[in-house]
Protein backbone atom coordinates (compact mmCIF):
# COMPACT_ATOMS: atom_id res chain seq x y z
CA UNK A 1 0.00 0.00 0.00
CA UNK A 2 1.31 3.35 -0.93
CA UNK A 3 1.96 6.12 1.46
CA UNK A 4 -0.37 9.03 0.99
CA UNK A 5 1.56 12.54 0.04
CA UNK A 6 1.68 15.20 3.14
CA UNK A 7 0.89 18.06 1.19
CA UNK A 8 -2.31 20.05 2.61
CA UNK A 9 -4.74 21.35 -0.07
CA UNK A 10 -6.42 23.96 1.19
CA UNK A 11 -10.06 24.43 0.23
CA UNK A 12 -11.61 27.98 -0.51
CA UNK A 13 -15.46 28.28 1.64
CA UNK A 14 -18.04 28.04 -0.91
CA UNK A 15 -18.98 31.70 0.02
CA UNK A 16 -15.63 32.96 -0.86
CA UNK A 17 -15.46 31.09 -4.45
CA UNK A 18 -18.64 32.16 -4.90
CA UNK A 19 -18.29 36.11 -4.46
CA UNK A 20 -15.09 35.93 -6.62
CA UNK A 21 -17.32 34.12 -9.71
CA UNK A 22 -19.76 36.60 -9.12
CA UNK A 23 -17.16 39.69 -9.41
CA UNK A 24 -15.55 37.87 -12.86
CA UNK A 25 -19.34 37.39 -13.81
CA UNK A 26 -20.22 40.99 -13.66
CA UNK A 27 -17.25 42.24 -15.39
CA UNK A 28 -17.90 40.63 -18.16
CA UNK A 29 -21.54 41.20 -17.96
CA UNK A 30 -20.38 45.48 -17.67
CA UNK A 31 -17.71 44.92 -20.58
CA UNK A 32 -20.55 43.45 -22.98
CA UNK A 33 -22.63 46.01 -22.13
CA UNK A 34 -20.27 48.80 -22.46
CA UNK A 35 -19.66 47.35 -26.06
CA UNK A 36 -23.25 47.17 -27.00
CA UNK A 37 -23.89 50.43 -25.89
CA UNK A 38 -20.51 52.04 -28.25
CA UNK A 39 -22.53 49.87 -30.92
CA UNK A 40 -25.48 52.39 -30.06
CA UNK A 41 -23.59 55.11 -29.74
CA UNK A 42 -21.57 54.79 -33.12
CA UNK A 43 -25.29 55.11 -35.22
CA UNK A 44 -24.89 58.79 -34.15
CA UNK A 45 -29.04 58.57 -34.06
CA UNK A 46 -28.74 59.95 -30.33
CA UNK A 47 -26.82 63.00 -31.17
CA UNK A 48 -28.66 63.96 -34.28
CA UNK A 49 -31.55 63.61 -32.53
CA UNK A 50 -30.07 65.75 -29.57
CA UNK A 51 -28.87 68.67 -32.16
CA UNK A 52 -32.00 68.80 -33.99
CA UNK A 53 -34.77 67.77 -32.13
CA UNK A 54 -34.99 71.59 -30.30
CA UNK A 55 -35.10 73.05 -34.45
CA UNK A 56 -38.02 70.91 -34.98
CA UNK A 57 -41.62 71.94 -35.34
CA UNK A 58 -45.30 70.85 -36.39
CA UNK A 59 -45.21 67.81 -38.40
CA UNK A 60 -41.55 67.11 -38.11
CA UNK A 61 -41.28 67.00 -34.78
CA UNK A 62 -43.96 64.31 -34.42
CA UNK A 63 -42.18 62.52 -36.73
CA UNK A 64 -38.57 62.89 -35.45
CA UNK A 65 -40.33 62.05 -31.63
CA UNK A 66 -41.71 58.95 -32.93
CA UNK A 67 -38.52 57.89 -34.70
CA UNK A 68 -36.41 58.53 -31.42
CA UNK A 69 -38.92 56.14 -29.80
CA UNK A 70 -38.29 53.22 -32.18
CA UNK A 71 -34.71 53.89 -31.94
CA UNK A 72 -34.87 53.73 -28.12
CA UNK A 73 -37.33 50.97 -28.01
CA UNK A 74 -34.83 49.28 -31.02
CA UNK A 75 -31.14 50.07 -28.74
CA UNK A 76 -32.43 48.64 -25.70
CA UNK A 77 -33.61 45.12 -27.47
CA UNK A 78 -30.27 45.00 -29.20
CA UNK A 79 -28.43 45.92 -25.62
CA UNK A 80 -30.41 43.45 -23.88
CA UNK A 81 -29.74 40.62 -26.54
CA UNK A 82 -26.97 41.57 -28.58
CA UNK A 83 -28.45 39.60 -31.23
CA UNK A 84 -27.73 40.26 -34.86
CA UNK A 85 -30.86 40.27 -35.89
CA UNK A 86 -32.06 42.96 -33.36
CA UNK A 87 -28.97 45.17 -33.97
CA UNK A 88 -29.77 45.40 -37.78
CA UNK A 89 -33.18 46.43 -36.65
CA UNK A 90 -31.57 48.87 -34.21
CA UNK A 91 -29.47 50.39 -37.63
CA UNK A 92 -32.37 50.83 -39.46
CA UNK A 93 -34.55 52.80 -37.09
CA UNK A 94 -31.38 54.90 -36.20
CA UNK A 95 -30.62 55.14 -40.03
CA UNK A 96 -34.92 56.44 -40.33
CA UNK A 97 -34.01 58.70 -36.90
CA UNK A 98 -31.31 60.37 -38.51
CA UNK A 99 -33.16 60.91 -42.09
CA UNK A 100 -35.91 62.08 -40.43
CA UNK A 101 -34.60 64.66 -38.28
CA UNK A 102 -32.33 66.19 -40.88
CA UNK A 103 -34.48 66.06 -43.18
CA UNK A 104 -37.13 67.99 -41.31
CA UNK A 105 -34.23 70.65 -40.34
CA UNK A 106 -33.05 71.03 -44.16
CA UNK A 107 -36.74 71.71 -45.38
CA UNK A 108 -37.57 74.02 -42.06
CA UNK A 109 -34.65 75.72 -42.66
CA UNK A 110 -35.14 76.21 -46.18
CA UNK A 111 -39.14 77.46 -45.43
CA UNK A 112 -37.47 80.23 -42.85
CA UNK A 113 -34.37 81.60 -45.32
CA UNK A 114 -37.86 81.61 -48.02
CA UNK A 115 -39.68 83.91 -45.81
CA UNK A 116 -36.74 85.61 -44.59
CA UNK A 117 -35.55 86.67 -48.08
CA UNK A 118 -39.12 87.92 -49.01
CA UNK A 119 -39.59 90.07 -45.47
CA UNK A 120 -36.51 91.92 -45.94
CA UNK A 121 -37.88 93.04 -49.64
CA UNK A 122 -40.59 93.92 -48.53
CA UNK A 123 -43.09 91.28 -49.87
CA UNK A 124 -42.71 93.23 -52.97
CA UNK A 125 -42.43 90.33 -55.37
CA UNK A 126 -45.11 88.28 -53.71
CA UNK A 127 -48.95 88.29 -54.12
CA UNK A 128 -49.69 88.49 -51.02
CA UNK A 129 -49.77 91.23 -48.17
CA UNK A 130 -47.46 90.97 -45.06
CA UNK A 131 -49.86 89.51 -42.62
CA UNK A 132 -51.21 87.00 -45.00
CA UNK A 133 -47.64 85.71 -46.45
CA UNK A 134 -46.49 85.39 -42.15
CA UNK A 135 -49.79 83.53 -41.44
CA UNK A 136 -48.67 81.15 -44.49
CA UNK A 137 -45.27 80.44 -43.05
CA UNK A 138 -46.66 79.86 -39.20
CA UNK A 139 -49.35 77.59 -40.88
CA UNK A 140 -46.70 75.42 -42.96
CA UNK A 141 -43.93 75.34 -39.61
CA UNK A 142 -46.77 74.46 -37.38
CA UNK A 143 -48.80 72.30 -39.06
CA UNK A 144 -49.25 68.79 -37.67
CA UNK A 145 -50.09 65.58 -39.18
CA UNK A 146 -51.16 62.10 -38.09
CA UNK A 147 -48.24 59.96 -37.02
CA UNK A 148 -48.07 56.64 -35.85
CA UNK A 149 -45.52 53.55 -34.44
CA UNK A 150 -46.01 50.30 -35.46
CA UNK A 151 -44.13 47.22 -35.63
CA UNK A 152 -41.27 49.05 -34.90
CA UNK A 153 -41.48 51.95 -37.34
CA UNK A 154 -43.33 55.31 -38.17
CA UNK A 155 -46.15 55.93 -40.43
CA UNK A 156 -47.67 59.00 -41.59
CA UNK A 157 -51.16 59.84 -42.97
CA UNK A 158 -49.88 60.93 -46.34
CA UNK A 159 -52.94 61.82 -48.46
CA UNK A 160 -55.52 58.89 -47.70
CA UNK A 161 -52.93 56.09 -46.84
CA UNK A 162 -50.17 55.79 -44.05
CA UNK A 163 -46.81 55.51 -45.20
CA UNK A 164 -43.28 54.80 -43.48
CA UNK A 165 -42.30 58.59 -42.59
CA UNK A 166 -38.98 57.99 -44.48
CA UNK A 167 -40.63 57.11 -47.71
CA UNK A 168 -43.41 60.16 -47.19
CA UNK A 169 -44.07 63.51 -49.24
CA UNK A 170 -43.80 65.23 -46.02
CA UNK A 171 -39.61 64.36 -46.07
CA UNK A 172 -39.13 63.50 -50.30
CA UNK A 173 -36.20 65.32 -51.59
CA UNK A 174 -38.29 66.14 -55.25
CA UNK A 175 -40.37 69.63 -54.08
CA UNK A 176 -43.87 68.62 -53.44
CA UNK A 177 -46.46 70.82 -51.12
CA UNK A 178 -45.94 69.02 -48.52
CA UNK A 179 -41.81 69.57 -48.35
CA UNK A 180 -42.13 72.82 -49.58
CA UNK A 181 -43.01 76.23 -48.55
CA UNK A 182 -43.32 78.97 -51.36
CA UNK A 183 -44.94 82.34 -51.57
CA UNK A 184 -46.57 82.87 -54.90
CA UNK A 185 -45.17 85.28 -56.91
CA UNK A 186 -46.58 88.52 -58.45
CA UNK A 187 -48.11 87.78 -61.66
CA UNK A 188 -47.62 90.74 -64.15
CA UNK A 189 -50.73 90.90 -66.34
CA UNK A 190 -49.36 91.48 -69.87
CA UNK A 191 -46.10 89.92 -69.22
CA UNK A 192 -46.34 87.22 -71.96
CA UNK A 193 -48.60 88.05 -74.22
CA UNK A 194 -45.89 87.81 -76.44
CA UNK A 195 -44.78 84.23 -76.33
CA UNK A 196 -40.80 85.16 -76.65
CA UNK A 197 -41.25 86.52 -73.29
CA UNK A 198 -42.12 83.84 -71.67
CA UNK A 199 -39.75 81.69 -73.90
CA UNK A 200 -36.56 83.91 -72.13
CA UNK A 201 -37.86 82.46 -69.26
CA UNK A 202 -37.74 78.97 -70.18
CA UNK A 203 -33.71 79.19 -71.21
CA UNK A 204 -32.56 76.43 -68.09
CA UNK A 205 -34.99 73.85 -69.25
CA UNK A 206 -33.93 74.40 -73.01
CA UNK A 207 -29.98 74.12 -72.11
CA UNK A 208 -30.63 70.79 -69.69
CA UNK A 209 -32.17 68.94 -72.46
CA UNK A 210 -30.57 65.98 -73.62
CA UNK A 211 -31.76 66.28 -77.23
CA UNK A 212 -34.15 69.03 -78.73
CA UNK A 213 -37.19 66.80 -78.29
CA UNK A 214 -36.27 66.19 -74.62
CA UNK A 215 -35.75 70.16 -74.38
CA UNK A 216 -39.41 70.49 -76.13
CA UNK A 217 -40.53 68.34 -73.17
CA UNK A 218 -39.47 70.22 -70.74
CA UNK A 219 -40.84 73.21 -71.89
CA UNK A 220 -44.22 71.79 -72.70
CA UNK A 221 -44.22 70.29 -69.13
CA UNK A 222 -44.12 73.87 -67.46
CA UNK A 223 -46.46 75.63 -69.86
CA UNK A 224 -48.75 73.04 -68.68
CA UNK A 225 -48.29 74.16 -65.28
CA UNK A 226 -48.25 77.67 -66.29
CA UNK A 227 -51.62 77.39 -67.50
CA UNK A 228 -53.47 76.66 -63.88
CA UNK A 229 -52.37 80.20 -63.00
CA UNK A 230 -55.32 82.36 -64.26
CA UNK A 231 -53.27 85.55 -65.44
CA UNK A 232 -51.33 83.09 -67.38
CA UNK A 233 -54.31 82.29 -69.65
CA UNK A 234 -55.56 85.43 -69.89
CA UNK A 235 -51.74 86.33 -71.58
CA UNK A 236 -52.25 83.26 -74.10
CA UNK A 237 -55.12 84.07 -74.66
CA UNK A 238 -54.73 87.71 -75.48
CA UNK A 239 -51.93 87.09 -77.55
CA UNK A 240 -54.02 84.62 -79.91
CA UNK A 241 -56.50 87.44 -79.88
CA UNK A 242 -54.06 89.99 -81.15
CA UNK A 243 -52.47 86.98 -83.87
CA UNK A 244 -55.38 85.59 -85.26
CA UNK A 245 -58.64 87.95 -84.22
CA UNK A 246 -57.63 91.03 -85.06
CA UNK A 247 -56.74 92.14 -81.65
CA UNK A 248 -53.17 94.30 -82.51
CA UNK A 249 -55.25 97.24 -84.45
CA UNK A 250 -51.96 99.40 -84.44
CA UNK A 251 -50.01 96.42 -86.45
CA UNK A 252 -47.21 97.18 -83.40
CA UNK A 253 -47.71 94.19 -81.28
CA UNK A 254 -49.26 97.06 -79.01
CA UNK A 255 -52.19 97.16 -76.86
CA UNK A 256 -53.56 99.28 -74.38
CA UNK A 257 -55.47 98.38 -70.86
CA UNK A 258 -58.85 98.58 -71.71
CA UNK A 259 -58.08 97.08 -75.49
CA UNK A 260 -56.59 93.75 -73.36
CA UNK A 261 -59.43 93.77 -70.90
CA UNK A 262 -62.12 93.61 -74.00
CA UNK A 263 -60.12 90.79 -75.34
CA UNK A 264 -60.55 88.88 -72.21
CA UNK A 265 -64.36 88.42 -73.31
CA UNK A 266 -62.74 85.32 -75.55
CA UNK A 267 -62.55 83.35 -71.97
CA UNK A 268 -65.64 82.64 -72.19
CA UNK A 269 -65.71 80.89 -75.41
CA UNK A 270 -64.26 77.48 -74.43
CA UNK A 271 -63.16 76.81 -78.12
CA UNK A 272 -61.06 80.17 -78.74
CA UNK A 273 -59.51 79.26 -75.43
CA UNK A 274 -59.03 76.20 -76.54
CA UNK A 275 -57.21 77.35 -80.07
CA UNK A 276 -55.05 79.73 -78.16
CA UNK A 277 -53.83 77.53 -75.84
CA UNK A 278 -52.64 75.40 -78.97
CA UNK A 279 -51.43 78.56 -80.56
CA UNK A 280 -49.10 79.39 -78.45
CA UNK A 281 -47.59 76.17 -77.64
CA UNK A 282 -47.09 75.94 -81.10
CA UNK A 283 -45.62 79.03 -81.11
CA UNK A 284 -42.97 77.61 -78.04
CA UNK A 285 -42.36 74.22 -79.35
CA UNK A 286 -41.23 75.27 -82.90
CA UNK A 287 -39.08 78.25 -81.20
CA UNK A 288 -37.08 75.35 -78.92
CA UNK A 289 -34.80 73.79 -81.43
CA UNK A 290 -32.42 76.71 -82.46
CA UNK A 291 -32.20 77.62 -79.25
CA UNK A 292 -31.39 74.45 -78.53
CA UNK A 293 -28.36 73.67 -81.29
CA UNK A 294 -27.60 77.56 -80.12
CA UNK A 295 -26.79 76.70 -76.69
CA UNK A 296 -24.66 73.86 -77.73
CA UNK A 297 -22.63 75.56 -79.93
CA UNK A 298 -21.74 78.17 -76.99
CA UNK A 299 -21.43 75.41 -74.57
CA UNK A 300 -24.26 77.21 -71.93
CA UNK A 301 -25.69 73.76 -71.96
CA UNK A 302 -22.60 72.38 -70.28
CA UNK A 303 -20.44 73.07 -67.70
CA UNK A 304 -16.96 73.59 -67.64
CA UNK A 305 -14.69 70.81 -68.49
CA UNK A 306 -14.61 68.05 -71.77
CA UNK A 307 -17.35 65.81 -72.21
CA UNK A 308 -16.40 61.82 -71.49
CA UNK A 309 -16.50 59.28 -73.78
CA UNK A 310 -18.58 56.21 -72.97
CA UNK A 311 -18.80 52.95 -73.94
CA UNK A 312 -21.76 49.82 -74.10
CA UNK A 313 -20.21 46.76 -72.99
CA UNK A 314 -22.80 43.87 -74.19
CA UNK A 315 -23.96 40.80 -72.29
CA UNK A 316 -22.28 41.77 -68.75
CA UNK A 317 -22.96 40.14 -65.66
CA UNK A 318 -22.60 42.22 -62.33
CA UNK A 319 -22.30 41.58 -58.55
CA UNK A 320 -25.59 42.53 -56.27
CA UNK A 321 -24.64 42.67 -52.82
CA UNK A 322 -27.15 42.53 -49.48
CA UNK A 323 -27.25 41.34 -46.17
CA UNK A 324 -29.94 38.45 -45.31
CA UNK A 325 -31.77 38.48 -42.60
CA UNK A 326 -28.86 37.10 -40.00
CA UNK A 327 -26.51 39.72 -40.63
CA UNK A 328 -24.08 37.78 -43.26
CA UNK A 329 -23.69 39.06 -46.63
CA UNK A 330 -24.50 37.47 -50.14
CA UNK A 331 -23.49 38.08 -53.48
CA UNK A 332 -25.60 37.55 -56.81
CA UNK A 333 -24.66 38.47 -60.25
CA UNK A 334 -27.16 40.35 -62.42
CA UNK A 335 -26.87 39.62 -66.32
CA UNK A 336 -27.32 42.87 -68.26
CA UNK A 337 -28.08 43.03 -71.71
CA UNK A 338 -25.54 45.67 -71.96
CA UNK A 339 -23.66 48.26 -69.91
CA UNK A 340 -21.68 51.74 -69.52
CA UNK A 341 -19.47 52.05 -66.69
CA UNK A 342 -18.62 55.65 -65.57
CA UNK A 343 -14.91 56.53 -64.58
CA UNK A 344 -14.05 57.52 -61.41
CA UNK A 345 -12.12 60.15 -62.58
CA UNK A 346 -13.90 63.70 -63.93
CA UNK A 347 -16.66 64.08 -61.71
CA UNK A 348 -18.48 61.93 -63.83
CA UNK A 349 -20.52 59.39 -61.12
CA UNK A 350 -23.32 60.62 -59.53
CA UNK A 351 -22.54 60.74 -55.87
CA UNK A 352 -24.31 61.04 -52.71
CA UNK A 353 -27.78 60.15 -53.35
CA UNK A 354 -29.80 59.76 -49.94
CA UNK A 355 -31.93 56.21 -49.62
CA UNK A 356 -35.66 57.23 -48.49
CA UNK A 357 -35.06 53.65 -47.00
CA UNK A 358 -32.28 54.12 -44.63
CA UNK A 359 -30.90 57.73 -44.90
CA UNK A 360 -27.68 56.40 -45.87
CA UNK A 361 -25.94 57.53 -49.29
CA UNK A 362 -25.20 55.63 -52.34
CA UNK A 363 -23.29 56.69 -55.78
CA UNK A 364 -24.10 55.61 -59.16
CA UNK A 365 -21.67 54.28 -60.86
CA UNK A 366 -22.70 52.88 -64.28
CA UNK A 367 -26.02 52.67 -66.18
CA UNK A 368 -27.49 49.07 -67.57
CA UNK A 369 -30.11 47.63 -69.47
CA UNK A 370 -32.02 44.70 -68.87
CA UNK A 371 -35.37 43.38 -70.46
CA UNK A 372 -36.26 46.77 -72.12
CA UNK A 373 -35.25 49.31 -69.11
CA UNK A 374 -32.63 51.18 -68.17
CA UNK A 375 -31.04 49.55 -64.86
CA UNK A 376 -28.55 51.95 -61.95
CA UNK A 377 -25.85 50.41 -60.76
CA UNK A 378 -25.95 51.55 -57.22
CA UNK A 379 -23.12 51.14 -55.16
CA UNK A 380 -22.89 52.30 -50.90
CA UNK A 381 -20.70 55.47 -50.65
CA UNK A 382 -17.84 55.65 -48.38
CA UNK A 383 -19.31 57.14 -45.73
CA UNK A 384 -22.44 54.98 -45.36
CA UNK A 385 -22.83 51.48 -43.79
CA UNK A 386 -25.56 50.19 -46.59
CA UNK A 387 -28.36 51.10 -47.99
CA UNK A 388 -32.08 49.99 -48.48
CA UNK A 389 -34.54 50.90 -51.88
CA UNK A 390 -37.39 50.51 -50.03
CA UNK A 391 -37.60 46.31 -50.47
CA UNK A 392 -36.52 45.90 -46.80
CA UNK A 393 -32.71 44.43 -47.53
CA UNK A 394 -29.94 46.43 -46.67
CA UNK A 395 -27.43 47.04 -49.86
CA UNK A 396 -23.93 47.34 -50.59
CA UNK A 397 -24.74 47.28 -54.20
CA UNK A 398 -27.88 46.81 -56.02
CA UNK A 399 -28.82 47.26 -59.65
CA UNK A 400 -32.57 47.65 -60.42
CA UNK A 401 -34.81 50.46 -62.74
CA UNK A 402 -33.52 53.85 -62.58
CA UNK A 403 -35.97 56.69 -61.51
CA UNK A 404 -36.47 59.73 -63.68
CA UNK A 405 -35.11 62.28 -60.79
CA UNK A 406 -32.25 59.80 -60.19
CA UNK A 407 -30.99 59.86 -64.10
CA UNK A 408 -31.42 63.87 -63.94
CA UNK A 409 -29.57 64.06 -61.00
CA UNK A 410 -26.63 62.42 -62.51
CA UNK A 411 -23.89 65.26 -63.59
CA UNK A 412 -25.10 66.87 -67.05
CA UNK A 413 -21.57 65.84 -69.10
CA UNK A 414 -22.30 62.29 -68.07
CA UNK A 415 -25.57 62.49 -69.34
CA UNK A 416 -24.29 64.06 -72.44
CA UNK A 417 -21.81 61.31 -73.00
CA UNK A 418 -24.62 58.91 -72.26
CA UNK A 419 -26.82 60.42 -75.10
CA UNK A 420 -24.04 60.32 -77.70
CA UNK A 421 -23.32 56.55 -77.12
CA UNK A 422 -26.56 55.86 -77.37
CA UNK A 423 -27.38 57.82 -80.42
CA UNK A 424 -24.73 56.00 -82.04
CA UNK A 425 -26.36 52.70 -81.25
CA UNK A 426 -29.43 53.77 -82.60
CA UNK A 427 -31.05 53.57 -78.98
CA UNK A 428 -34.01 55.85 -78.09
CA UNK A 429 -34.39 56.28 -73.76
CA UNK A 430 -38.05 57.42 -72.67
CA UNK A 431 -40.17 58.03 -69.70
CA UNK A 432 -42.54 55.68 -68.72
CA UNK A 433 -43.78 56.91 -64.92
CA UNK A 434 -41.61 57.46 -62.76
CA UNK A 435 -38.51 55.35 -64.11
CA UNK A 436 -36.54 55.28 -67.84
CA UNK A 437 -37.64 52.72 -70.63
CA UNK A 438 -35.84 51.67 -73.67
CA UNK A 439 -37.26 50.59 -77.04
CA UNK A 440 -34.57 48.38 -78.18
CA UNK A 441 -32.43 45.59 -77.64
CA UNK A 442 -28.39 46.24 -77.34
CA UNK A 443 -26.57 44.88 -80.48
CA UNK A 444 -24.55 42.35 -79.96
CA UNK A 445 -20.78 43.45 -81.01
CA UNK A 446 -17.17 42.64 -80.02
CA UNK A 447 -16.79 43.02 -76.65
CA UNK A 448 -14.77 46.07 -75.86
CA UNK A 449 -12.53 46.65 -73.43
CA UNK A 450 -12.71 49.40 -70.51
CA UNK A 451 -13.88 49.68 -66.82
CA UNK A 452 -14.22 46.56 -64.32
CA UNK A 453 -18.03 46.97 -63.46
CA UNK A 454 -17.35 45.82 -59.78
CA UNK A 455 -14.40 47.52 -59.42
CA UNK A 456 -16.10 50.22 -57.24
CA UNK A 457 -16.67 48.23 -54.28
Amino acid sequence: MSVLGTTVFKVPELGELGYKLDQANEAKIKAARQKLEKTVQATGAEKAYADNAMGLTGIYKQIADAEYTNFRDAAIRFEETGSSKDEQLMRQAASELNYAVTSGRAILTSAGEEYNKNKANGFKDVGLDPKQASQNYSDFTNRMGVVVNKNGRTYVKDGDAFVPAVNSTFLQSAVNPNNSFILPRVVEQGKYVNFRSYLNDQGRAITAGENVADAQERVDELYNVELKKPAFLEDVVVSYAMAKLGGDKSGEGKIDSEEYASMLEYLDDETTTANAVEWYRERLLESVPPLWQSSRRSGTGVSGGSVPTLNIIPSLNIAETKYVEDGEMTSEDVSLDGYMAFPKTGAVIGTGYASAGSGNKYNIVGIGFKDGKVVANRQVAEDADFFSLETGKNYTSRISPITVDEFYALPEKTRIAISKELEKQGIKIEREGKFLMTDYKVQQSEESTGFDPNSYK
